[in-house]
């Protein structure tokens, strides 16, 4: 190994045979040799298509110029060094849909077709994702009814970072990667145990979901590999470690190296990605293409160029996501400059503006991948994030289960519809699906929304977003007309999973045009003379619902500013960022509004955080009365439920911004407290002791110390157990045994350091896009570190300059400044 090129020593020690050579197609490759040789030729590009999302962010110009389309002129340039204008691509992949010949005409996949096991047509179903770390998720994930399984080394990635006082030496992701490499080796122990569980593979290899690798992104580096002291970009890491150690298994089991890709905003930086791929490939002697990427269209810059990125990736791509909270983060940017979204809450894949979205990946998608006229390549549906909560939920919120069913359900039901595109020259106005497959109209009927993503691998949650995906076209009419069911939860009621449409669900799918006013499917009809020309494909309003595309997709949604989602933002955000600190980087928060247990990742973090920052930095005001609420313990646990201070219309969010951070602070505590005095009462139940009230407060106090940080850093399990013993009379090793059983998973002494973060953050005048890096950062620190490295971290570049030539600071934390604020010098 280069001396250029340093990898951690215990890295190198104790995941070894994740380095050293592989011999793939008779080549014989060094895994950190190509690591080196990509960081050499890709880190200083990198920084320079990241430092250009900066320089656009900061940009005075107003969002409708320096936001629109490309000027039909402008040119863009691919891998091999074709040069084509975008009116001309846009033209070449309209004449691939319309099966026209002419030199401009291009496809998606033309030399290295979809393999069969990953293509997004054939293999109806959802799509799961998330860590393989620990080793548990693997079984999960594999064992579900899914299509696919998406390993995560990016919104959900195991942490890339080590927690302070978590007493790890190196990142989870490291055990992530070698648990990848043992299961899709195939000697994963089966059976196998984790924390007194047993888990088993239950499907023979063939039946597998297929197994793409999530990314990370080009902003994020690694810390454990450097190239000449400077931190090697996390893609090419990812990318080399994933390839070399699983492509040979890979093709043993009948797939490939499936590949993930998000956050991808401009043709500069998909040429990058795309460049990277290819020197892969050519160092394993494989053709150009065999790489294959789906890519998360999950940036309102993308959109923009989305023609153009998929043409640079024309090789590779075969499918391409919607995401609603990182494109909802990402339009807050794009209009950070000039004005304020309303709620983020009820801004749902249902507003215009976000139909507008799926339609457009839909369409786009077809048209680029199709082959002689027939649908290829495909898009893919949005999250599903919620979780079932279990029998066993002390508040018994699991009764509300049967609403996070019928969600999933009617989400992929909508998904489906929305992908139902009708190419007919012969149709003006609506056609009813019914009247299309009995051949009663001429046409081309296309099915394109088959796969959506999915969080969590509960059976009937998966089995209910399964089943309108994987419905044949004839069952769908049919699962609308169903006999309308309804069960009762607390007094209201609720539509069962199994229901057809109740009115009102009916009523809404008529709103985005997907049933006639006889609740009859209706899908999207494209005439070729709305499309042929790219002025047709971007300015038809006909074809946008009464407005261009760019209008479509790009207007502010209208809506209020209500104190109670100002209020919950902060909620999520805060409660995300203390589990990001601890290295969780998918973490089940429970939503107080929904009423269900929802899952976050860096996505939701950065919505929330996002459009907190421009209400308090744009002078936002609230546009709605309304109440910030105290903590409270209810029949759904400790949440935000009493009216304490009223907002009245009017009032600048950063006026209330105090009080609200003082009662996040609040709930907090109480939260806590509940926790350990349901513990408590738990370990006295087991002693015989829940009658006395005296000594239920004594346990507590000696519990609330020991669970305060770590836990037991403040007080070891073995003092607790002790003192717990004496109260009770009983032993201490019975006692300690509880009290380890029942402890908190994540330290607590990381609530009040998010509080600090996000007040330093909110107040700051300096955004930061993807804020999660900041956490990434701040959490291996030492408290006196932290707090050093904070202060210079929310204050101007010049002033930690200064500091760093007054050796106030070291010089890396200015390193960390440039990588925080993706704006490298």
């Amino acid at each position: 190994m280069s001396s250029r090129l340093k990898i951690r020593d215990e890295i190198l020690q104790k995941y070894k045979d994740l380095f050293g050579e592989r011999v793939i197609n008779d080549k014989i490759v060094s895994v950190e040799g190509l690591i080196e040789e990509l960081a050499i030729e890709f880190s200083d590009e990198i920084k320079r298509v990241i430092s250009k999302r900066r320089k656009w962010l900061e940009s005075k110009e107003p969002v409708e110029k320096k936001g629109s389309f490309p000027s039909w002129d402008q040119v863009f340039e691919d891998a091999d060094g074709n040069k084509r204008t975008f009116r001309e691509i846009v033209q070449g992949m309209i004449d691939n849909f319309l099966v026209r010949e002419s030199n401009l005409r291009w496809r998606l996949n033309d030399n290295v077709p979809i393999p069969k096991d990953a293509h997004p047509l054939n293999n109806p179903g959802l799509e799961i994702t998330g860590p393989w770390y620990p080793l548990s998720r693997a079984y999960h994930q594999v064992n579900a009814d899914v299509a696919c399984a998406m390993e995560d080394e990016e919104d959900a990635s195991p942490a890339w970072y080590i927690p302070y006082g978590s007493g790890k030496t190196v990142a989870d992701v490291w055990e992530g990667r070698k648990n990848v490499k043992l299961f899709l080796s195939g000697k994963a122990p089966s059976p196998y145990y984790e924390k007194g569980k047993t888990y088993t593979i239950n499907k023979p290899r063939d039946k597998w979901p297929t197994i793409f690798h999530r990314l990370p992104g080009l902003h994020l580096l690694d810390y454990d590999i450097t190239l000449n002291d400077k931190p090697v970009p996390s893609i090419i890491v990812s990318a080399v470690i994933y390839t070399l150690n699983n492509y040979n298994s890979m093709k043993t089991a009948g797939s490939g190296v499936y590949f993930y890709l998000p956050k991808t905003q401009t043709p500069e930086e998909a040429l990058v990605i795309e460049k990277i791929l290819r020197r892969i490939e050519r160092k394993l002697n494989l053709p150009i293409g065999t790489l294959k990427l789906a890519l998360l269209y999950e940036e309102v810059n993308a959109g923009r160029y989305l023609p153009v990125i998929l043409w640079i990736f024309r090789e590779r791509l075969i499918k391409s996501n919607n995401g609603r909270w990182d494109y909802l983060g990402s339009l807050i940017e794009m209009w950070l400059q000039e004005k304020v979204l309303p709620d983020p809450q009820n801004i749902t894949m249902t507003s215009p503006n976000m139909m507008a979205y799926q339609r457009y990946n839909a369409l786009i998608m077809l048209m680029a991948g199709a082959k002689n006229g027939e649908a290829d390549a495909a898009p893919v549906g949005g999250m599903a994030a919620v979780m079932l909560y279990p029998q066993t939920d002390p508040f018994q919120r699991n009764k509300y289960n049967p609403r996070a069913l019928r969600g999933i359900k009617l989400d992929k039901l909508r998904e489906r519809l929305i992908g139902l595109i009708f190419l007919s020259d012969e149709v003006k106005g609506k056609v009813t699906l019914d009247e299309i497959l009995e051949g009663k109209v001429k046409g081309k009927l296309y099915d394109m929304f088959r796969q959506s993503w999915v969080a969590t691998k509960e059976e009937d949650y998966v089995k209910a977003g399964n089943e309108p995906l994987r419905a044949k076209l004839e069952e769908l009419q049919k699962m609308i007309d169903a006999p309308v069911k309804y069960v009762e939860v607390e007094g209201v009621k609720m539509p069962t999973v199994d229901s057809g449409l109740t009115p009102e669900e009916k009523s809404l799918f008529q709103r985005l045009g997907l049933l006639d006013e006889n609740g009859k499917i209706t899908p999207w009809v494209i005439r070729r003379d709305m499309i042929d020309t790219p002025d047709k494909l971007l300015g038809n309003k006909e074809l946008w619902g009464g407005k261009d595309l760019w209008h479509a997709l790009y207007d502010v949604p209208a809506g209020d500013i209500t104190p109670e989602h100002v209020q919950h933002a902060f909620y999520m955000a805060a409660n995300y960022g203390f589990q990001l600190l601890n290295g969780n980087l998918a973490a089940a928060i429970d939503d107080y509004e929904l009423k269900q247990r929802f899952m976050n990742d860096l996505a939701t973090y950065r919505i929330f955080t996002s459009w907190l920052w421009t209400l308090i930095n744009r002078d936002a005001v609230i546009t709605k009365d309304g109440y910030l609420k105290a903590p409270k313990l209810t029949k759904d646990g400790v949440i935000p439920a009493d009216d304490v201070i009223k907002v009245s219309k009017g009032t600048k969010v950063k006026e209330i911004f105090e009080s609200l951070w003082k009662l996040h602070l609040d709930w907090t505590n109480e939260f806590y407290k509940e926790q350990d005095m349901r513990a408590s009462k738990r370990i006295l139940e087991k002693f015989g002791k829940s009658e006395d009230k005296g000594l239920l407060e004594e346990v507590y106090k000696v519990l609330s110390k020991a669970y305060n940080a770590g836990p037991f850093r403040e007080m070891s399990a073995k003092e607790a157990s002790e003192r717990i013993a004496k109260l009770l009379g009983t032993s201490p090793s019975e006692v300690e045994e509880e009290i380890i059983n029942l402890a908190p998973r994540f330290d607590r002494s990381f609530a009040p350091v998010i509080m600090e973060i996000l007040m330093k953050e909110f107040l700051f005048p300096k955004y930061i896009m993807n804020s999660g890096k900041i956490l990434f950062v701040l959490s291996p620190l030492d408290p006196e570190t932290r707090l050093k490295v904070m202060d210079s971290l929310f204050s101007f570049r010049e002033m930690v300059e200064e500091k760093v030539k007054r050796g106030e600071i070291e010089k890396y934390v200015l390193e960390i400044y440039d990588y925080i604020y993706d704006e490298y010098h």
